[in-house]
């Protein structure tokens, strides 16, 4: 099912400075937001005659749009245009998946909207989102015999390109009007000139009725083009695209001079449209860029139905958000009689007596890259994660994380550039960046003096399920009376073939009067049946000087509770906290402790607490581990071949121990087996350890140290251990002298730690 929404606009009549189209474009070019650079092999310019497409660049004076194509469908009087994607270069919109693309619209500038004005003073036709399957492919487009030229003419006007033409009011049959649309397609037409006529002197082989039904003004709807009754099912009735009216001629009638070369019968036919959803009312020509994210996710079963989304203008040119435009509608995959999925996207565009600069801007290539940003905050001070209008304290030390998740699907996200903007009373201090194989990018300190920090990741997010983590690491701003808001946080990210946005959430400071820190790290390690002394600090941050020794220590020890301390604390704030070896236990012991005035003089409230985990001996353990290790398939010309792995391999070891703690990790493979047959065979060949290129060969049949490492911090350690093998190194498959039948070949590899040095 589909639904709709509603919107109303409000209309000034202050004057609009933009004259012309070509003011217009000016302006245009000038505001323009960063998009992606054209390319002959992503996408094709239909081949028709007058296909009014063509790419121009933005202004010089727009350096925020550089490398930048604006694509102009039309600029003039009776255009259509039309693009569409290369399906032989891998631009595709796959309707077995769910698919996500972006882009910028630009509809013109607004002009006198009253009718009675001469042509030419009004906007008109708009353009339209098409997902099509059309035998034409790339040239694509909808057609009209008209009757005046006696010639087939691409459709302009209300047919933006790809509904049929309804050119003649003697047709009576409404699948002659769907067979000049484009075939096998669904359309999002974003309508800037509202087609209504119904007058029988209005009706005059020119097509001026699309939009009699169910919508006014402009607006956005969609619907089937080529099918005359919709394969949107609403129960067991079938919706039709295409509404037949008529209309008797009056007494007397005549034609206009404009006219008179046409008969004038009885009765004339005529069509509207009956879209499955539309927003009507709207606003859509502006002099502004426009932001539309379409989302397709597809059916859950066979016969189902996909939903097709659209949100038009919802963020801002600096890819702030904004509440959108929006509408949900069923869609019946089978109208694009798709063998495999894969069909064509693109935009049309049209105008016939009234005109507009309609424009876009890609953003995002549905089949190239789709990459998710999502961020998050940590608070270091509190452990706990930053939610959306929740509160921290003054001068706690905040992470900030933007995760990228590479989703797919068939090109690399390269040339990847990070910006995000400092929130207000946020100040960040460094930050790096995390690869999926735990490779860490500094972030050089100069990018911290921008209010927007920007920075180049030195790798592209690949094939498969790669990721990077930018991560900030910042502090709340200094309050003592008042609740400060920080707002959400801006990530930009940029590169080939994709830009997209997301925004850390807002939160607020609350004010403390006295704050507490300590430079101990979260996990003190000590060994065991040693006292834990913890040297920390009060700084008052109102006005004045004030004792601080007059302060009480709050202490919590595992699952005890606060019990004062009192008189450890010297004037300037200066105390250590100790933690007695009889308190702790065997291995780990969390402890708490904040700092509060008991006094009802000086009334300076209480400190957030600190919180410390007491490590004795430290831990060794595995993180991340590759599900799998694949490897390539083999030639089977040649016997006892080292085959090399197909994917990358992860295994990460953590350690948490002390500086100096030694390590030794070891594998061991068991035979490769194909159980797929009846008698399961055994892989003529084994998995072997080489660590150099030019290492001996060491059978996993039996336990191998593949790593060794000595701590050389106190600092917990993560280590990817095959993060240096090559495509010659590390594990690899050596066949036999045998010829293996063609399989599967599964096994398992068991890997183990060795604590080399006992823990104290």
């Amino acid at each position: 099912m589909g639904t709709s929404q509603k919107v109303s606009a409000t209309s000034t009549t202050s004057e609009n400075p933009i004259k012309s189209n070509a003011d217009d474009l000016t302006n245009a070019l000038k505001t323009a937001p960063r998009g992606l650079k054209w390319s002959d092999n992503n996408f094709v310019k239909a081949k028709f005659d007058g296909n009014s497409a063509t790419i121009v660049s933005p202004s010089p004076e727009n350096p925020n749009s550089k490398n930048t194509s604006v694509i102009q469908m039309t600029n003039d009087h009776k255009q259509v245009g039309g693009i569409w994607s290369n399906l032989t270069s891998g631009n595709f919109f796959n309707i077995n998946e769910d698919q996500t693309v972006s882009m910028w619209l630009y509809l013109g500038f607004y002009k006198d909207n009253d009718v009675s004005n001469i042509a030419g003073t009004r906007p008109g036709d708009g353009m339209a989102f098409v997902l099509h399957n059309d035998p034409n492919g790339v040239n694509a487009h909808s057609v009209g015999y008209d009757l005046k030229e006696k010639q087939w003419l691409p459709g302009n006007g209300e047919t933006l390109g790809v509904w049929g033409t309804d050119w003649d009011f003697n047709e009576t049959k409404v699948a002659n009007i769907a067979k000049n649309a484009i075939q096998n397609s669904v359309a999002i037409e974003f309508d800037t000139y509202p087609d209504a006529s119904k007058a029988y002197g209005d009706i005059n082989n020119g097509g001026a009725s699309f939009d009699l039904d169910g919508v006014s003004g402009q607006h956005i709807a969609i619907g089937y083009p080529s099918n005359p009754e919709s394969e949107y099912n609403v129960g067991l009735t079938k919706i039709p695209t295409y509404l037949q009216h008529s209309v008797e001629k009056p007494d007397g009638f005549k034609n206009d001079s404009d006219h008179d070369h046409l008969p004038t019968p009885d009765l004339k036919y005529f069509y509207s449209l009956n879209y499955l959803t539309s927003s009507s009312g709207l606003n859509l020509v502006d002099s502004k860029w426009h932001h539309l994210t379409i989302k397709w996710t597809k059916a859950t079963q066979r016969g189902g139905l996909a939903d097709l989304a659209y949100y038009y203008d919802d963020k801002n040119l600096d890819g702030t958000p904004k509440e959108p435009i929006t509408s949900h509608t069923g869609i019946n995959p089978e109208v694009f009689h798709s063998k495999d999925g894969r069909i064509y996207w693109g935009f049309t565009g049209a105008t016939g007596k009234f005109t507009e600069n309609n424009l876009l801007i890609f953003e995002s290539l549905p089949s190239f890259v789709d990459v998710q940003a999502k961020p998050e905050i940590w608070n270091d001070n509190s452990n706990t994660t930053v939610t959306e209008g929740s509160h921290v304290n003054t001068k706690d030390k905040l992470t900030y994380k933007y995760y990228l998740n590479y989703v797919g699907y068939t090109r690399r996200w390269e040339n990847i550039v990070a910006q995000i903007t400092t929130p207000d009373n946020m100040a960040f201090h460094s930050g790096e960046i995390i690869y999926k194989d735990g490779t860490k990018q500094t972030i050089p300190d100069t990018a911290f003096k921008q209010k927007v920090i920007e920075v180049k990741l030195n790798r592209p997010l690949g094939l498969g399920k790669d990721n990077a983590t930018v991560i900030l690491h910042g502090d709340a701003a200094t309050t003592s009376t008042t609740t400060l808001k920080v707002p959400q946080a801006h990530g930009h990210f940029s590169g080939d073939n994709l830009i997209t946005d997301t925004e850390a959430p807002a939160f607020m400071i609350d004010p403390h009067t006295i704050i507490l820190s300590s430079d101990t790290k979260d996990t003190i390690h000590i060994s065991k049946k040693k006292d834990v002394n913890i040297p920390s600090k009060v700084d008052y941050l109102g006005q004045g000087q004030v004792d601080l020794s007059k302060l009480t220590v709050y202490k919590k020890v595992g699952d005890g509770i606060y019990n004062p301390i009192e008189n450890i604390i010297d004037k300037d704030g200066n105390f250590t906290l100790t933690i007695k070896s009889s308190e702790l236990a065997d291995d780990s012991t969390p402890v708490s402790f904040y700092v509060k005035d008991n006094s009802s003089t000086t009334n300076l409230g209480e400190t957030p607490a600190l919180n410390r985990q007491i490590q004795i001996g430290g831990t060794i353990s595995f993180g991340f581990i590759s599900d799998n290790i694949s490897f390539q398939s083999i030639n089977y010309g040649k016997n006892q071949q080292l085959i090399p792995r197909l994917d990358k391999c992860n295994v990460d070891v953590i350690d948490s121990r002390a500086k100096g703690a030694s390590q030794i990790v070891k594998a061991v493979a068991s035979p490769l087996i194909n159980k797929s047959t009846k008698k399961e065979q055994v892989f003529d060949g084994k998995l072997i350890y080489r660590e150099k290129s030019d290492s001996p060969i060491q059978d996993l049949s039996n336990p191998v140290t593949i790593f060794q490492h000595n701590k050389d911090s106190d600092d917990t350690d993560t280590q990817n251990i095959t993060s240096n093998w090559t495509k010659d190194t590390g594990i690899l498959l050596s066949t036999g002298k045998k010829i293996n039948p063609a399989g599967k070949y599964t096994g398992t590899i068991q890997w183990s730690i060795l604590d080399a040095l006992e823990n104290n």
